[in-house]
């Protein structure tokens, strides 16, 4: 725990940072029926870390890391020095060779460390994962003992990939991974493979991102080049087949996000200069087209709006939200190298430079 000293420089980027989210977004309806208003703004730069309870969010703006409460104080705050890993229950700060890491939880306490990992540490559906150096292969961490226990943590199986991991995501148990030779793979708790598929049709087959819904009976991914095309899968008793799939030409030839909102009844893509928006009940997709390309994406509430932030050049960003399926709801402008997006509940928190703010989301 530490305090700072006034910096003048600092308090003039955290008042233009807010004055221009407040212009553009808490002083003006966004529509008839909702309304964002700030509930806190602070400096990354003179926050310090206190005894928080409760839930925590995660975050991760430029060269700042930790958890922050819904009402704005820090449990985490910290600058890296090294990689991080941060997911809702863990954290972990490494170095690109480190053999030794140990993992914390969103309190600052430590929770159990790895030796010899021989790989990157990652987290997701409340699990441990490492990732080898190589990036073609994933060990799951046994975690047979309870979180609070601080411990030594054993491998307790390693799955091999043909080719270097693309995309993971995890849920139910379950892990996703697409490769770069362009196969999709479920993993189960067990380490063994209990589905496989190289759903390809482009002349370039690589899965450049993919998601698995919460129930672990939905597969949604983009994948190749020359034309790079979106497609789901659906698991349909002991049987997996595609049940839509559209191509959406040339296409982007680097990462790009994937998510599943509103229940997974939604499924949000990026694609170049848009964003695709999946509609599971009614088989029906949308674009909505984008001035610059996908910086951060959001998550979804259960109130029909979707969140996410956009780059225009190297210091312009802008955050927008649609209420599904393609209508834009807000466009608030402002100036930083980085961002930061999160949504709980009726809360957003956005982050731009060294400046992290809370948004109510009011309906009215």
């Amino acid at each position: 725990m530490g305090r700072f000293r006034f910096n003048k420089k600092y308090v003039i980027i955290t008042v233009i940072f807010a004055l221009l989210l407040y212009v553009f977004i808490a002083a003006a309806p966004v529509q008839e029926e909702t309304v964002l208003s700030l509930n806190w703004i602070h400096s990354l730069e003179t926050a310090y870390e206190k005894n928080v309870e409760g839930s925590l969010i995660p975050f991760e703006l430029g060269d700042y890391f930790g958890y922050v409460s819904e009402d704005g104080r820090f449990s985490v705050r910290k600058i890296k020095k090294s990689y991080v890993s941060l997911s809702d229950f863990f954290w972990a700060e490494y170095e690109a060779q480190d053999s030794d890491i140990t993992v914390r939880n969103p309190f600052n306490e430590t929770v159990f460390s790895i030796e010899d990992g021989n790989g990157y540490p990652f987290f997701l559906d409340s699990r441990s994962f490492i990732i080898s150096n190589e990036q073609n292969s994933i060990s799951l961490l046994d975690r047979n003992r309870p979180v609070s226990e601080t411990s030594v943590d054993k491998i307790a199986w390693t799955y091999d990939f043909a080719s270097p991991v693309t995309c993971v995501d995890a849920a139910a148990g379950l892990l996703l991974a697409g490769t770069l030779d362009g196969a999709v793979e479920l993993i189960n708790n067990a380490g063994q493979r209990i589905y496989f598929s190289e759903p390809s049709g482009s002349r370039v087959s690589a899965i450049f991102g993919c998601a698995l819904s919460r129930d672990g009976r939905k597969i949604a991914l983009v994948s190749g080049l020359d034309e790079q095309r979106f497609v789901l899968f659906e698991q349909f008793g002991a049987t997996w087949r595609i049940t839509f799939h559209e191509f959406l030409g040339e296409g982007l030839r680097r990462n790009v996000y994937v998510t599943f909102a509103e229940d997974d009844n939604k499924i949000v893509f990026e694609r170049k200069n848009a964003i695709g928006v999946y509609d599971v009940k009614l088989r029906t997709s949308y674009k909505v087209p984008l001035d610059g390309e996908i910086a951060t994406f959001g998550d979804s509430g259960k109130d029909g709006m979707f969140f996410f932030i956009t780059s225009q050049g190297e210091f312009q960003k802008k955050l927008i939200g649609i209420r599904f399926p393609d209508t834009v709801i807000i466009e608030a402008p402002f100036s930083s190298a980085n961002s930061f997006l999160a949504r709980k509940d009726d809360n957003l928190f956005v982050g731009g430079k060294t400046t992290l703010a809370s948004f109510k989301i009011h309906k009215k």
